[in-house]
């Protein structure tokens, strides 16, 4: 029974009401394609500089032939030092597997003396290497502008107002058209939440193919993207499998249900005096 009236109220979609529920279908899709873009914009990358930065640490490694007294005399030495800041030792094994020795690894009081106090250890006896570490600058670099972020937003945004908009005009034709069907079924005692199931089944429908469309163009995309990673560069998260079956599995239940909150909305014009079965 139910499934006639369904066929029953497919087949009364003319051709306004079918514009209609195709633009609604359309901006669904951009809707849920703007939603699947947040997803797979490619994360800021991270870069270190330590290029131009100041000297963070100096590094001075020993001859493993220097005594441990001669090591001890250095230590006591330099730990009065004003322009050290900070002094500690350590093997240089724990620094490099290949070296030997012992390594003095100590922090400037004042950065622009680290130069100084490094070529000064150089020419220390004993010493076999001095290493000077800059402090790294971390920079993010964002892949996307907060332009684009904001576009897609106010897409997104628009695109699922104006498909219900679209959504209820439309099913304000059809139900315009099959109005007499209904004060028919209406009188012969047919719920009336029988037709009200019937519209926003309709609006289901609509939401679901949308959101079908889109995970057959995520896959599609993938497909591409996995021969032509360069070209998608900006959308990372093409080439992720795990990610597109998740997003499009999201995306799919937000089609289903802006679907039926548009079946909903169409639903809600039942309530009309035209549709009364004794008007």
């Amino acid at each position: 029974m139910q499934l006639f009236l369904f066929r029953e109220l497919l087949g009364a979609i003319r051709t306004k009401s079918a514009v209609f529920f195709a633009l609604s279908g359309l901006l669904l899709f951009l809707f849920l394609a703007s939603v699947a873009c947040f997803f797979m914009i490619s994360p800021g990358s991270v870069s270190r500089s330590a290029e131009g930065q100041p000297i963070e640490e100096i590094r001075v490694f020993l001859s493993p032939r220097l005594s441990s007294a001669t090591i001890d005399q250095l230590f006591l030495e330099w730990r009065e030092r004003d322009e050290i800041a900070t002094l500690r030792f350590q093997f240089a094994q724990e620094l490099d597997e290949t070296a030997s020795g012992g390594v003095f690894i100590l922090s400037p009081a004042d950065p622009t003396m680290a130069s100084a106090l490094a070529i000064e250890f150089r020419s220390i006896e004993g010493v076999t290497e001095v290493i000077e570490v800059q402090r790294e600058l971390t920079i993010e670099t964002p892949t996307v502008s907060l332009v684009i972020r904001i576009s897609l937003l106010v897409i997104l945004v628009a695109s699922i107002a104006a498909s219900l908009f679209c959504s209820r005009r439309g099913f304000h034709e059809l139900l315009t058209s099959f109005s007499g069907e209904i004060r028919m079924l209406r009188l012969s005692g047919i719920s009336e939440r029988i037709v009200f199931v019937l519209v926003v089944a309709l609006g289901v429908l609509i939401g679901l193919l949308g959101g079908l469309f889109l995970l057959a163009a995520l896959y599609l995309f993938h497909q591409i993207a996995l021969s032509n990673a360069a070209v998608f560069s900006l959308f990372g998260g093409l080439t992720n499998g795990l990610r597109i079956l998740s997003v499009g599995m999201i995306t799919l239940a937000l089609g289903t249900v802006f679907g039926g909150l548009a079946g909903l909305l169409g639903a809600s014009l039942l309530h009309g005096r035209q549709f009364d079965p004794l008007p």
